[in-house]
């Protein structure tokens, strides 16, 4: 199959590896200069038309089958709002065109407080600024007349995570396996999903692939495969042990320091708009991809291990 990415970040890094790695043909759509080895590039921003029609079709003239759009922007509402809905509407508008699928990756913030139990065919309740973006955008794809799907993860970790953008990795993983405490966000205590991006870009390649199955009215909300959920605490004495490590546990960084924290740094102050989701538990229950279709997350000790080894 061909297809288009958009964005070249951990997603849609992890997606062209695999991709190109299965035998597809694979265009990366993005303003940077760098992409996997093999891949076409088209340079480009994903908002403007011109540029998605140069980037949909080949040399041959051949169209790509599906877009998986992993576009994203800094970790700010405001940002979201200027950067994320003009782009998704421009890609959408593309693959109407063309008569193909588009596959997004998505989080569980516009689910709001329902992320405690999150299983497919919940209703959109976002509880906090970045949520209503998500669920904006959710709510645009389902009206749009392009086929979408959309595959829900948790806390991302992997072997293209980074610490700017997993927090898992910067706040749990990495301390853990220096032989330092994790300071964590919300209680350290409670159950919590976490996704591996193999994972999460598996579960999307499927779905464009079976696009007509899974979103026979024209969109889906899908969740990506997870292993069983455990707590933050749990999580870094597993890291450690996995190292070779003495476990120095967790604790919960205090709100008001977060917030002190949030007065300078924007990516602080979006955080402690989503305290409510590290409070409690957060757990992604199965849905069709794995219930249905068979498609089973990697084990856990590998997702960390594959995320400490860059």
């Amino acid at each position: 199959m061909r297809y288009l990415i958009t964005g070249a970040g951990q997603i849609g890094t992890q997606l062209a590896r695999d991709l190109l790695a299965a035998g597809h043909d694979v265009t990366v759509l993005r303003r940077g200069t760098d992409v996997e080895p093999g891949a076409r590039l088209v340079r480009g921003d994903a908002g403007d038309p011109a540029t998605l029609r140069s980037a949909l079709t080949d040399a041959d003239g051949a169209t790509a089958d599906a877009i998986l759009h992993c576009i994203h922007s800094s970790y700010d509402a405001s940002a979201w709002r200027r950067d994320l809905p003009q782009r998704e509407r421009a890609v959408m508008d593309a693959a109407a065109d063309a008569g193909i699928p588009i596959v997004f990756p998505e989080s569980v913030y516009a689910f709001g407080e329902g992320a405690a139990d999150l299983h497919e065919g919940a209703p959109l309740t976002p509880a906090s600024p970045l949520g209503e973006v998500r669920a904006e955008l959710l709510r645009t794809r389902a009206a749009h007349p392009a086929t979408t799907l959309s595959v829900v993860a948790a806390d991302l970790l992997g072997p293209t995570a980074v610490p700017e953008t997993s927090v898992f990795l910067q706040l749990v993983l990495q301390p853990a396996a220096s032989g330092k405490r994790a300071w964590v966000l919300g209680d350290p205590s409670v159950p919590r999903t976490l996704t591996s991006i193999p994972d999460m870009t598996a579960a999307m390649a499927f779905a464009a692939q079976h696009a007509d199955e899974l979103a026979p009215h024209g969109d889906a909300i899908l969740m990506a495969p997870s292993p069983e959920p455990l707590s933050q605490r749990e999580l870094a004495e597993r890291t450690a042990a996995l190292v070779g490590e003495r476990p120095h546990g967790a604790t919960g960084i205090p709100s008001p320091l977060l917030r002190a924290i949030g007065l300078f740094s924007p990516t602080f102050r979006e955080l402690t708009h989503q305290l409510y989701l590290w409070r409690r538990r957060a757990v992604i229950h199965p849905g069709t991809l794995t219930r249905d279709y068979g498609l089973q997350p990697t084990d856990l000790d590998r997702i960390i291990l594959s995320s400490l080894q860059r």
